[in-house]
């Protein structure tokens, strides 16, 4: 079950606190923050009225939030970063080398071609 954000919930402030989080860990944060929620309405005094519902407030999310650590380490980013960056610049130049070898070898058969129908005239 999924509970509400309360109307007043900041959330460009909780996107700056989770700078670097993955989704992973925001799904485990916003899980937290549910859980939190069903605690703090157990023990109020709400728990009288059936009707009235949980719900994820911006101090029991900031609260949250500020416990929360991202699971990949700004060494491990910084890692993996490179491997990819090494990954596209392989793509770049194999997508530069393979348009020059296409249009050479159209442009050999062209040629062929051409000698071949100069052959017969």
């Amino acid at each position: 079950m999924q509970l509400p954000l309360a109307n007043d919930v900041d959330m460009e402030t909780i996107a700056a606190m989770t700078e670097g989080f993955s989704g992973a860990d925001l799904q485990a944060l916003l899980s937290d923050a549910q859980l939190a929620a069903v605690h703090e309405h157990l023990s109020s005094a709400d728990m009288g009225d059936p009707g009235k519902m949980p719900v994820i407030t911006d101090d029991l999310l900031k609260t949250t939030t500020s416990k929360a650590r991202p699971s990949i380490s700004e060494a491990e980013k910084q890692r993996l970063f490179g491997i990819y960056s090494q990954f596209l610049d392989s793509k770049r130049s194999v997508a530069s080398q393979v348009p020059l070898a296409l249009l050479e070898s159209h442009l050999v058969h062209f040629s062929f071609s051409v000698l071949s129908i100069e052959a017969q005239y």
